[in-house]
Formats: C-alpha cells, structure tokens, sequence
C-alpha cells in the first residue's frame, strides 16, 4: 500500500502522514504514549517538526496533546465512528440533494475529470492521490447546496479519520469505484435524491469498514493511560 505524500508536501505533513500510517496499522497503540524522541530518530529529524506533525493530528482528533506531559494516542471508539458517521450520512446527502439541482455543466465536467484521476489513482495504488482526489469530487457535488450552514457541518464532518479510510480499509478504492460513478450519472440526469441515496449507501459501507477495521485493531473507548511509557 502506498502512502506517499508528495515531494511538495511540507516537512509536518509529511511527517504527520507516516506518524499517522503507524496509528491506522496499529504500530502505535490507542492510549499509548507517542515517543517522540525515538520519531524523530527514525525519520532522521528534530523534535520540532515531530512536534509540528502531532499539532495536525491533534486537530485530526487522533493525537491528544498535553503542554509538559506529552502526546497520547486518541482512543477512537465505536461511539466517534458512530456520530461522525450517523451525522455525516444525513447531512452530506441532504447536502447532495440540494446541491444537485443547481449543478453547472462546468461543475459535471470538474466531477467527471476528477472521477477518471480517481480510478486511475486507485489502478496505481498512489492512496495519497486518491484521498485528495476524492475529497476535490465529494465537494463537487455539494458545492451548490444553497445552506451554508449545512456545507459548513459537512465539512467539520470531513476532519478527521473520514477521508482517510483508503489508506486503512483493505478494498476501500475499489469499492468507491462504482458507488462515485452511479453517482455521478444520477447527478448528470439531475435525479437529485437518487444521487442522495447512493450517498447515504456510500457512507453507510465506508461506516461499516471503518467500524470493523478500528475494532479488529482492538480500540475502545477506555481512557488514556498517561503513565505508560
């Protein structure tokens, strides 16, 4: 699996992609201390930038930091993946149905231009191209929504382990393939809540893989231990 950033990534990105490799492969465990020191060791790098990379991922909600004390490993649990996902399966599709209407013939061509990067992202591998490119096509379709309030919660929703799924669900690219171009096609007949309901499909799926995957890994939602070293 590839999890190439890019050379023109900048140092704490990319960084905070390999540190974030280890937390999805369970290299580094939920609620264990992150070893800052032995991270900047093996990536051939000071603390600083370490450092830099877990304020991402803190953001991301993976990392917990705490001023003196350290980095943990953020426990993700049933319960984060359940209302990430229950609250983006609604919204997002809404998102779609309202958008899908008021789509442009330009809008359709960027979306279309963007799903054939998709697949041929995912027939190289590159899951760092991928994640981009899906993110670019997701906002494509809702981009017309006429509330923005919805869009913006949308995009709270989109933070996080969400977009990141490919990197981490063993057939995740190939399982978009089709769901993104039905899609789509519903949204170039401007059938609004057929694109919607292939939506709330998607999610659904990505919801199930991402739950499965986090407890195969045997996360919980205990607290974090911030004696263990």
């Amino acid at each position: 699996m590839n999890f190439s950033l890019g050379i023109n990534a900048p140092l704490s990105e990319k960084l905070a992609g390999l540190i974030r490799q280890k937390i999805f492969r369970g290299e580094l465990k939920a609620r264990s201390r992150i070893p800052q020191d032995e991270l900047a060791e093996e990536f051939g790098v000071s603390r600083m930038p370490i450092r830099e990379a877990l304020s991402i991922l803190s953001y991301e909600g993976l990392v917990i930091l705490e001023p003196r004390r350290g980095a943990w490993v953020a426990p993700i649990t049933v319960e984060t993946i359940d209302e990430t996902y229950c609250m983006r399966q609604w919204a997002e599709s809404k998102a779609v149905e309202l958008s899908v209407p008021h789509l442009t013939d330009q809008d359709l061509e960027n979306a279309r231009k963007r799903l054939i990067r998709l697949e041929e992202a995912e027939a190289s591998g590159d899951t760092a191209a991928f994640v981009d490119i899906n993110s670019e096509f997701h906002q494509l379709l809702r981009s017309r929504c006429p509330w923005p309030k919805l869009l913006a919660l949308v995009d709270t929703l989109w933070n996080g382990f969400p977009p990141l799924t490919p990197q981490f669900v063993a057939g995740q690219m190939a399982h978009d393939r089709s769901e993104h171009r039905a899609m789509l096609e519903t949204a170039m007949n401007r059938q609004a809540k057929e694109a919607a309901d292939i939506m709330t499909l998607h999610i659904e799926r990505s919801w199930k893989s991402t739950r499965d995957h986090f407890q195969s890994l045997g996360w919980s939602g205990e607290p974090v231990d911030r004696n263990s070293e």
